[in-house]
């Protein structure tokens, strides 16, 4: 299954099109913003794909640490800041999840990268590689960055996760205040950018289960 589905990853064309269930409301995709005159930053994560117990694959969220900052605490990808040593977005990927995570910077094969997603509050747009890893990946916790790493699987998530809403009250940092889009998995709410990848990975993989269903063999995207 696993193999099929990384080549299912391979074969995926982005389509920003599942993060609009997850914008709150007044919110525009990503390519409707004037990106040319925001300038944004850019950042990268990574989305580490495994094999887990039961056969389906998983991936690595992690939670921030508390500090004076716009994503305190805030669930999210393992990922950061492109910097100017980094050859390419990929290359930032890799060593961001290295330095918080402990995942080295040679281990998992790129399949591919989701939609883009424009993130406001700090002016960054970011990209979201995946990789695959024939076992699950070493951690080595960043303990002053990571408060905590969550494992997800994707097969679950799937199938039994829907989109609720949730009235935030104002944060430092923070724009929205008001009802958000995003998702409860077991006591964690996963909210904004985050949200947004995790919807378009969501449908990637119900894509690709209707495909071995309907067709009974790996034939691409649908």
């Amino acid at each position: 299954m696993m193999n099929d589905f990384f080549a299912y990853c391979q074969g995926y064309q982005a389509n920003e099109k599942h993060h609009l269930a997850m914008l709150p409301e007044g919110r525009k995709l990503s390519s409707q913003q004037p990106l040319e005159f925001l300038k944004p930053l850019e950042s990268a994560v990574g989305i580490h794909l495994f094999t887990n117990e039961h056969g389906n694959p998983s991936f690595f969220l992690i939670q921030r640490s508390e500090y004076e900052g716009k994503h305190s605490g805030q669930y999210g990808f393992p990922g950061g800041k492109r910097e100017l040593s980094d050859v390419n977005l990929e290359q930032c990927a890799r060593r961001e999840c290295m330095e918080e995570l402990g995942i080295q910077s040679e281990q998992g094969i790129c399949l591919n990268v989701l939609s883009p997603v424009y993130i406001p509050v700090s002016n960054f747009i970011m990209h979201a590689f995946l990789f695959a890893h024939e076992s699950v990946p070493f951690l080595h916790r960043n303990e002053r960055e990571i408060q905590q790493v969550i494992e997800i699987d994707l097969a679950v998530f799937a199938s039994e996760t829907t989109i609720s809403w949730k009235e935030m009250t104002h944060q430092e940092g923070s724009r929205f205040i008001g009802k958000v889009p995003g998702f409860q998995w077991n006591e964690h709410w996963i909210w904004g950018a985050t949200a947004l990848v995790l919807n378009e990975l969501k449908a990637l993989f119900i894509a690709y289960e209707k495909t071995l269903k309907s067709n009974g063999a790996l034939k691409g995207p649908i």
